[in-house]
């Protein structure tokens, strides 16, 4: 005799609403998919605190804060916070769909990894020089010049869409194109005004960061206003 099915066991029927799914019915026509709900938070903050520590300690390095003239230290910042971290902050605004902010994200975490390039020995950019020392300042000024223009072009996009933005690239842009002269002419001048417009934009950042992260946490006990 075999056993009786009990309430557990698998050959139990299932019930739905009380009733039994009539089997024959047709089923109706799938629907379109609906879309799915991001949930993603906001990765802008992250970005602009990897961007503001990294020209900040480039900015202290090149203004000899400390005594520091051999600069190495700031390779690390270079690769990992405004490389790495900043490439993975533009690949979580694309997933957002801000194309923007990613295109920002992106371009300048090329511009320190481009940059650390320069200054890792086993790159060897430094090295190709070693004939023809004149022509180095000359080549960096040139690359921050294309720079300057790649930076100057983010600018229309973010004119009238936020104020804090617009000054930050303007600083930016001009920071990079002080430097490009001072390094293409070496003339010392225009490389101090153009570290220290850096640390105006260091600070703009920071305040963007911050004002972005307090924003993103309800329970926040205070916030800053983002123009």
């Amino acid at each position: 005799m075999s056993p009786k099915p009990n309430g557990n066991s698998l050959d139990s029927k299932i019930e739905y609403a009380g009733a039994l799914p009539n089997q024959d019915a047709v089923a109706a026509p799938a629907g379109p998919p609906l879309p799915l709900t991001s949930t993603f938070g906001n990765p802008t903050p992250a970005g602009m605190f990897a961007f503001a520590g990294t020209m900040l300690l480039m900015a202290l390095y090149n203004l000899g804060a400390g005594g520091v003239h051999v600069s190495n230290v700031l390779v690390g910042m270079l690769v990992f916070a405004g490389g790495i971290a900043q490439f993975m902050v533009a690949m979580w605004e694309i997933a957002r769909g801000n194309t923007l902010f990613a295109t920002c994200f992106l371009s300048f975490s090329t511009f320190w990894l481009s940059y650390a390039a320069v200054l890792i020995p086993s790159f060897g950019v430094m090295e190709a020089y070693k004939d023809a020392p004149e022509e180095l300042p000359k080549a960096l000024g040139l690359y921050l010049f294309v720079w300057f223009i790649t930076i100057f072009l983010h600018l229309p996009a973010v004119i009238g869409k936020s104020h804090m933005f617009t000054v930050l690239l303007s600083f930016a842009s001009l920071a990079v194109l002080m430097l490009s002269c001072g390094m293409y002419t070496q003339i010392k001048t225009l490389s101090i005004v153009g570290n220290s417009l850096l640390l105006v934009v260091c600070s703009l950042a920071y305040y963007i960061g911050l004002a972005g992260l307090l924003a993103s946490d309800p329970g926040s006990a205070f916030t800053l206003p983002l123009f």
